[in-house]
């Protein structure tokens, strides 16, 4: 295998050869003028080629030397451009987020790239999770929870602002064989009940004065899971509007009743209180809470659009 030169031989020779003088090439180097000419010497001995002509002070590159000192310089540009990378890799900030699933999928996740463009020294590292997350270990450096959380004197807690619960349903349901027009048409229909909730069926039926039966039907853990059953048309959920803005958006799914249902806390932000002092964490709750508000306006467009389809002429009532 034939030996490398030696960095220093090698970074003598490109300098040289790029300033036409060993003189320069020493000062580029914070070097000697002997000891670039010494390295360069020594290179030419081990490659057994005259690399340069020596015309007094300055030097020029022999035919040999121009087609070596034109690869080298290639070779050098990719080893400065992989550093490069690999420094920038190294300068970017993780901010670890954790989140309730279906807060995580229907509704940050989205918006997600808004926030790294803003701030593109920040790499997100989302860690989706139905339970809190322990703060205190430093595994994530924010948290959203879905439901109450304990409070502790080191964790802040800061509560999103209400959420709206709405029955929702796909376009063909909701005009199909038995049309929902209003709370009562949903006796016969087959709804889907989120396990981890905090407004059931079964309070949205006492509340209304109905019977239903709540055997039938499908069964998740989380919201998101019970959203993408009712945009596929099997029966009807009951979700936080906030989780079903884009779908209601998009046209997948309606609100036979509108906006009507009850105003609920559904999402809790915590940190380490200390921590809202670093950097990323406090950029990160600044831009949490004015994508929140933001968000306020087109939801309630949103809302508005959401009956337009649906017998907006029909009042709402039992």
């Amino acid at each position: 295998m034939t030996s490398i030169p030696s960095i220093r031989a090698i970074l003598s020779f490109v300098a040289a050869g790029r300033r036409g003088s060993f003189l320069e090439a020493a000062a580029q180097l914070q070097l000697t003028p002997s000891a670039v000419s010494h390295q360069i010497r020594l290179l030419e001995e081990d490659l057994g080629e005259k690399l340069f002509h020596r015309i007094g002070r300055n030097v020029t590159l022999t035919e040999i030397g121009e087609r070596y000192h034109r690869d080298l310089s290639e070779a050098l540009s990719l080893i400065e451009r992989a550093t490069d990378e690999v420094s920038r890799r190294n300068s970017v900030d993780v901010l670890s987020v954790g989140c309730a699933p279906s807060l995580a999928s229907l509704w940050l996740m989205p918006r997600l790239p808004q926030f790294e463009s803003l701030h593109p020294s920040l790499e997100i590292r989302l860690i989706s999770s139905s339970e809190p997350t322990k703060l205190s270990d430093g595994s994530v450096d924010v948290d959203i929870c879905y439901g109450s959380v304990p409070r502790l004197g080191s964790i802040a807690t800061e509560e999103f602002p209400l959420e709206t619960i709405v029955v929702a349903c796909a376009p063909e349901v909701a005009n199909g064989e038995r049309p929902i027009r209003r709370p009562s048409d949903l006796v016969g229909h087959t709804l889907i009940k989120s396990e981890q909730t905090l407004y059931s069926w079964r309070q949205w039926a006492k509340d209304h004065g109905l019977e239903i039966d709540l055997n039938r039907g499908s069964r998740f853990r989380d919201a998101f899971m019970s959203i993408a059953t009712a945009v596929e048309g099997r029966g009807v959920c009951l979700e936080s509007y906030r989780l079903l803005q884009r779908d209601v958006e998009r046209g997948n799914l309606v609100l036979p009743f509108g906006m009507t249902g009850p105003n609920l806390r559904c999402h809790t932000l915590t940190y380490v209180r200390s921590r809202l002092r670093s950097q990323k964490v406090s950029a990160f709750k600044q831009w949490l809470e004015s994508a929140w508000l933001e968000d306020a306006a087109a939801l309630e467009m949103g809302s508005r659009a959401s009956v337009g389809d649906r017998h907006q002429e029909r009042p709402f009532g039992l």
